[in-house]
């Protein structure tokens, strides 16, 4: 039973971790220029897995200092699939990448893109038909699942260039509470105990019997019941020990000589007096 048990546990985290890498998406940003926002997110990042909110929120904290934005975006991109698309930089040349972002949502997405347009001061359009030389703009580019990031060559001197995906997190949780979940519930543990062949607990009265009738059992010794366990260890460890040294002090006591040669004296003294 305890091995099942570890064996079902292990099933269900190895599924929670297969689950958690499938609601996920990568991001890449690619700048022409060096970018100090840029360095100290790469320099913070220690793992290739983060929480989609966080990474997010951080996109404004890349700064300002670009004339465009192109942030593309595809519903249910995953990291497996970027050596499958066209991509219009290198992905091994990524200024920031990070593969599993965990549970990205497009609301969330979309918040974080318009407040980094706003912080900045720029123009956010949907098309790079949209957009205007010599303003300040971000591009939010919708890409279809699959197909290929195209960008025009002649971007502004100073830009970026952004890709990642999002999950529709209802659709997945429901596949999951559909296909996952069933089998776990339809396991039985086997009941084991019922198993087992049942034994009835032995009265008093049939093992008294017993021990009548039997000349073989054991007979249990009565005679050294606890008060008498009790008085024999208070008798042998405190009064056995007690008197042993009582008598060997007085054994020890010494009457002093001089003590000796008066009550001689005295002795000789009563005889005489006696004559």
């Amino acid at each position: 039973m305890r091995f099942s048990a570890v064996g079902v546990s292990s099933t269900l985290l190895f599924a929670s971790a297969v689950t958690a890498f499938r609601d996920s998406s990568p991001l890449l940003v690619w700048s022409s220029e060096p970018n100090y926002g840029l360095d100290e997110a790469r320099a913070e990042l220690t793992s290739g897995v983060i929480g989609a909110d966080v990474m997010f929120e951080s996109l404004e904290t890349i700064g300002c200092d670009w004339d465009m934005v192109v942030v593309a975006h595809m519903d249910d991109l995953h990291q497996a699939q970027i050596k499958k698309i066209s991509l219009p930089l290198d992905s091994s040349k990524a200024d920031l990448h990070v593969p599993y972002l965990i549970r990205p949502t497009r609301e969330g997405l979309d918040t974080s893109v318009q407040s980094w347009a706003e912080k900045c001061g720029a123009k956010l359009v949907d098309d790079l038909a949209n957009a205007e030389k010599g303003q300040r703009t971000l591009v939010y580019l919708n890409v279809e699942h699959g197909k290929d990031v195209v960008l025009p060559s002649d971007l502004p001197a100073r830009h970026l260039v952004v890709l990642t995906g999002t999950r529709d997190l209802s659709k997945n949780d429901a596949k999951r509470q559909g296909v996952v979940e069933e089998p776990f519930e339809s396991v039985k543990v086997p009941e084991v105990v019922s198993s087992l062949p049942s034994v009835a607990p032995e009265s008093e009265a049939s093992t008294a019997a017993k021990n009548k009738t039997d000349p073989d059992a054991p007979r249990h010794n009565t005679y050294l019941t606890t008060p008498l366990i009790t008085a024999l260890l208070i008798t042998f460890l405190i009064f056995v020990p007690v008197i042993a040294i009582s008598v060997s002090a007085l054994a020890s006591v010494q009457v002093p000589p001089r003590m000796l040669e008066i009550s001689k004296a005295l002795a000789v003294d009563k005889t005489r007096k006696d004559q």
